[in-house]
């Protein structure tokens, strides 16, 4: 008897703990879609303008050539954590992964990883060819250059690569303090690597709020798309 309430207790926790899930989901993804909205329709430009300004007056340019903001090590630094989203790195990590989940024979994991990061980076470029002003006549060119500045590349790619590399350590984790470290210190990242984007005037705070929104959104999709996958392959 003791056993069977014991049980019925931890289906109920459970079951509260995943609705929980999925009300959280929503939240974000509906602030995301919101958000990448006003991204859109130019409502967040103000704010862009009011913090480039205010760059250029506390930093100035870093030299009467350039368009960045600051001395040139404040430049170097920015431009150093920002590469922790560019395309080189995030793909030498991918193959890392790769490597890792093939010698684990985590299949699925492996597909899934696959899926969130190559449909992340084809998302990202679909949108940036959306908003181009121009485009090149080389194909190749639409993935091995910056052909829009919105939504910012690195931030996008980092917000899917991060928060998602974060989610599947985070469960590999039996201490509740070692998760919620591990899910900040991805938040982290990828909000540091998103303010670096603007801090020196490489992108606009509208371009990275469209980055962190896109990849959330994107993210939020992955994670619906599995519950649901799940769900169907419980009821066989």
């Amino acid at each position: 008897m003791d056993e069977e309430l014991i049980n019925r207790e931890h289906y109920v926790y459970s079951y509260e703990t995943d609705r929980q899930k999925k009300v959280w989901a929503l939240i974000i993804l509906s602030l995301s879609l919101f958000t990448f909205f006003l991204t859109i329709v130019g409502f967040t430009d103000g704010l862009s303008q009011m913090v480039a300004s205010f760059l250029e007056n506390k930093l100035g340019f870093t030299n009467k050539w350039s368009n960045t903001y600051g001395p040139d090590w404040w430049v170097d630094a920015n431009i150093d954590i920002a590469a922790l989203g560019g395309k080189i790195v995030l793909l030498i990590f991918t193959l890392i992964l790769i490597g890792y989940f093939t010698i684990r024979k985590k299949q699925r994991r492996l597909w899934r990883f696959i899926f969130i990061f190559f449909g992340g980076a084809a998302i990202t470029t679909i949108f940036k060819i959306i908003f181009a002003e121009e485009l090149p006549n080389d194909p190749v060119q639409l993935i091995t250059t910056t052909v829009s500045g919105f939504p910012s590349g690195h931030t996008t790619m980092g917000t899917i690569f991060y928060l998602t590399l974060a989610v599947y350590i985070s469960r590999a984790q039996h201490s509740l303090k070692t998760k919620r470290f591990t899910l900040i210190a991805g938040t982290v990242l990828v909000v540091i690597i998103g303010i670096s984007r603007f801090l020196i005037g490489n992108h606009t705070v509208t371009e990275v709020l469209a980055g962190w929104s896109l990849g959330l959104i994107w993210l939020c999709f992955c994670w619906f798309l599995d519950r649901y996958i799940k769900k169907k392959r419980a009821e066989r």
